[in-house]
């Protein structure tokens, strides 16, 4: 059966690829991912590859799967891990119909990275992503986790739905301007950042795009 692998890259920095996602990439006859994905494996590739863009996903996917069905051996690079707002989703989808076994071959999420940072035992916390979207479904689970003094870490959208738009969502909504609020920007990167603030500071500041937001427990906190 033709076999599509898809590899998570990590945060960011080299030190967090895996093993397991270098030994993949090195077999791989054809390597397909985001520029910044390629360049982490940039001594691993011996392989064809292809930059994967926002216009160019749908051709992408299409390659990736006629060229397993052609037996080669296919790695699809996805940042963070492929199950957490990566492109796992994006490949069931258009696989379903396909005589394909996919391969996953997990990362380092940023969240992760973030909880570590931060000293956050995720395991009750409440994990958000907004990369697809900020529907009126997505922003009332986020307001009910807040209002439920929940530790949420979420994935800003940059253009629509940055940390400065979700601040402003959360106080229109109720919640305490002083609820405890910190934004972890380009996680395991030279020129990574921790801001530890307020939800009413964080609606005036813009943050990078690679950023996660995570707000914190507070008895304060009212919605």
């Amino acid at each position: 059966m033709a076999k599509i692998n898809i590899i998570g890259t990590g945060p960011g920095s080299r030190d967090y690829v895996t093993p397991a996602a270098r030994k993949l990439v090195q077999a791989s006859q054809v390597v397909i991912g985001a520029k910044r994905s390629l360049k982490l494996f940039q001594e691993d590739i011996k392989g064809e590859t292809l930059e994967l863009t926002a216009k160019n996903m749908e051709e992408a996917l299409k390659y990736a799967l006629v060229s397993a069905q052609n037996e080669k051996v296919v790695a699809l690079l996805s940042t963070g891990d492929p199950g957490f707002s990566g492109i796992l989703g994006s490949v069931l989808r258009r696989s379903m119909n396909e005589n394909i076994d996919i391969n996953v071959i997990p990362g380092i999420s940023s969240m992760q990275a973030c909880a570590a940072r931060l000293c956050i035992g995720w395991d009750d916390a409440v994990f958000l992503a907004f990369h697809d979207g900020a529907d009126l479904e997505k922003k009332r689970a986020l307001a009910e986790a807040v209002k439920a003094r929940k530790t949420v870490l979420l994935l800003p959208e940059p253009k629509t739905f940055p940390p400065r738009e979700i601040a402003k969502y959360l106080l229109s909504v109720g919640a305490d301007k002083e609820t405890s609020v910190s934004v972890c920007e380009n996680l395991t990167l030279n020129n990574e950042s921790i801001i530890d603030t307020t939800l009413g500071e964080v609606a005036k500041l813009s943050f990078s795009s690679l950023c996660v937001m995570v707000i914190k427990r507070n008895s304060k906190t009212e919605l």
